[in-house]
């Protein structure tokens, strides 16, 4: 009998680690999502998108400019061109409200979208906006 609860208390004790590895939220909390994402919200919850304010050239770069979001760790923004998708151009801190793309310098248009992270939580895609770094306006 003490060797039955022993061995279904250890199996218990097993299967419990185990939940928790594989993302049970009722077993702790999974690795890397749910509860503790660092949002301060409920699990899951979505932290608001950014609003880019505008996308203008300067000195032969494009100035990017959103309206933040407040609680944001960092805004991650995204670049495309006519010859390449949407790839990750940018990682500031959620304090930032501007960035110069030093890498669009082309006489090309560039077409941008951020999100908004907090912990491993990103937000919506913002509204895209474009501009020509070789554009005199």
């Amino acid at each position: 009998m003490a060797f039955s609860r022993l061995t279904r208390c250890i199996g218990v004790a097993a299967c419990g680690v185990a939940l928790v590895a594989c993302g049970d939220p009722d077993a702790g909390g999974p690795p890397g999502g749910g509860a503790g994402g660092g949002g301060g919200g409920p699990a899951g919850a979505l932290p608001d998108a950014p609003v880019l304010a505008f996308v203008m050239p300067m000195t032969g770069v494009l100035h990017v400019e959103w309206t933040p979001q407040d609680g944001c760790d960092a805004f991650e923004g995204e670049r495309k061109d006519p010859m390449n998708d949407y790839a990750v151009a940018f990682t500031v801190a959620g304090t930032k409200k501007s960035y110069m793309d030093p890498e669009a310098t082309e006489d090309m248009e560039y077409t941008y979208r951020l999100r908004c992270k907090v912990g491993e939580i990103y937000s919506e895609y913002s509204n895209e906006m474009s501009g020509n770094p070789t554009d005199e306006e």
